[in-house]
């Protein structure tokens, strides 16, 4: 008796459950992820902003890069979109292709993943351009974390708005 077993990819037997408290954004995880940090600042709201985010590598608070950019007037809202997209796209342009997202704005983690509408007119194009930014990955998943995991991408953003500067560091693995 021979049992032959039918796949339409190799891929879809060796994948990655989406782990606990992550929203389910996109694809499926086949490698281990790299782990995506944002934050938004705006001083006072709205007012000077800047967005920022860091890229660790898989299982490691080790960073990839970090980078954080001036908005001269923002949201805090629209700043944490910043910081998302400059995340999203530095990710997509360094080739990483699975992704865990955590932030600490409820607004910005619901509204990515679907749960949330979007109802401030402001926040509509930021949006797309976050989503538009999905197509470079294979899978994604977001998370909200409280402010106090969320240091690094803090001290990034709160550095750009007090420098009123737009930086990107990159380390060596």
């Amino acid at each position: 008796l021979i049992l032959k077993l039918e796949m339409k990819n190799i891929r879809d037997f060796f994948t990655y459950d989406v782990p606990e408290g992550y929203l389910h954004v996109k694809g499926k995880q086949t490698t281990p992820p790299h782990l995506l940090q944002f934050d938004g600042a705006s001083d006072p709201n709205p007012g000077p902003s800047a967005g920022g985010a860091v890229l660790f590598h898989p299982g490691t608070t080790e960073p990839v890069f970090e980078r954080y950019e001036f908005i001269p007037n923002a949201t805090n809202n629209e700043a944490e979109y910043n910081g998302l997209i400059i995340g999203l796209q530095e990710a997509a342009d360094a080739g990483i292709k699975n992704l865990l997202i955590e932030g600490d704005s409820n607004l910005i983690i619901n509204q990515f993943a679907g749960t949330w509408k979007i109802k401030a007119q402001n926040l509509v194009s930021l949006h797309k351009k976050a989503r538009d930014l999905l197509s470079s990955f294979d899978f994604v998943a977001i998370k909200h974390i409280p402010r106090e995991k969320n240091t690094h991408a803090d001290r990034l953003t709160n550095e750009g708005v007090k420098e009123k500067d737009s930086v990107l560091r990159l380390f060596e693995s």
